[in-house]
């Protein structure tokens, strides 16, 4: 098996395409630069056994909004660091006997310890206010081959993606707004108050589960318990010559492109630094669909 990783900064053009659209003005650009703005991106290999895992930080948007200087490190790549920190660990320790059961575990353990950053900084249920004092948050993706069979899971908008030896897309796991089995309450608050509809998201649809025990929004890594009932897993096979990538968001549309994947079908020695160049054209190219922060791990059987 043969694997790489990489990780991109948003580009200048993404980020204030992004910060205009939450009313920057170019003085306003002086506190946000997109070559200090902190990794929230982050990704680990076992040293040990074909374990692999992403997670993306849950952008901060509180600071964007209201203009303050973004904190560094974030707090969000930090939990992003360790859930996958906690993940790898765990899933080490269950390897020569991974099963399906196994990755449930393997992703309560990375969400404990986000529970613990969180809890270690002030931030519990019951002291949130939704805006200053809130959960800090990432998505996540997990992939465990053993036997020639890949388990994987992912929660919101972190992904795994399987292509055959023909280039042809197998798989790409769910998208963060396929969960949803029943209504959230209805927002009753003032619909043209920006933040008041931020906080009712996270204080509702973010790992919603109503009274009758469905979810009613999305998913993602709090240290919540609720979390779990957002998480897609599954087994698939895989065959020889076969690959797999997981990716963060910022990766998810070079997925479906031609040049992307041509590259990864070919799987040249120097497939590493072409796909870097071809991440840093796109995203000067067009930094709204390519420029965010993006992770990539690619795999090759």
């Amino acid at each position: 098996m043969k694997y790489f990783s990489i990780s991109e900064a948003p580009s200048e053009s993404f980020v204030r395409l992004a910060l205009r659209n939450y009313g920057w003005r170019e003085e306003d650009f002086l506190k946000f630069s997109h070559a200090t703005h902190p990794q929230e991106d982050y990704c680990l290999i076992s040293r040990k056994y074909p374990i692999f895992v992403v997670a993306d930080g849950v952008t901060l948007i509180q600071y964007i909004i209201e203009k303050k200087k973004y904190p560094n490190p974030s707090p969000a790549g930090e939990i992003a660091r360790v859930f996958c920190e906690a993940v790898i660990k765990e899933a080490e320790k269950r390897y020569e006997n991974f099963s399906q059961t196994d990755m449930r575990e393997v992703f309560r353990e990375g969400n404990k310890v986000a529970a613990l950053y969180n809890n270690n900084h002030g931030r519990m249920r019951d002291t949130l206010d939704y805006w200053d004092n809130d959960l800090h948050a990432a998505t996540g993706a997990i992939v465990v081959v053993k036997d020639n069979r890949v388990f994987w899971a992912s929660i919101c908008d972190s992904y795994v993606a399987h292509f055959d030896e023909s280039n042809n897309l197998k798989f790409k796991s769910p998208k963060c707004d396929s969960f949803s089995e029943a209504p959230a309450p209805q927002f009753t608050g003032d619909s043209n108050n920006r933040i008041e509809k931020i906080k009712y998201t996270w204080r509702v649809r973010r790992n919603g589960i109503d009274e009758q025990g469905k979810r009613v929004g999305y998913g993602v890594i709090t240290g919540e318990a609720n979390a779990e009932s957002y998480l897609a897993q599954g087994d698939f096979e895989i065959k020889e010559g076969e690959k797999l990538c997981l990716v963060t968001d910022g990766f998810e549309d070079y997925l479906e492109e031609p040049e992307f994947k041509e590259l990864l079908s070919a799987w040249t020695e120097d497939i590493e630094s072409k796909l870097k160049n071809l991440s840093l054209r796109k995203a000067e190219e067009n930094g709204d669909k390519f420029g965010r922060e993006r992770t990539l791990i690619a795999c090759k059987i």
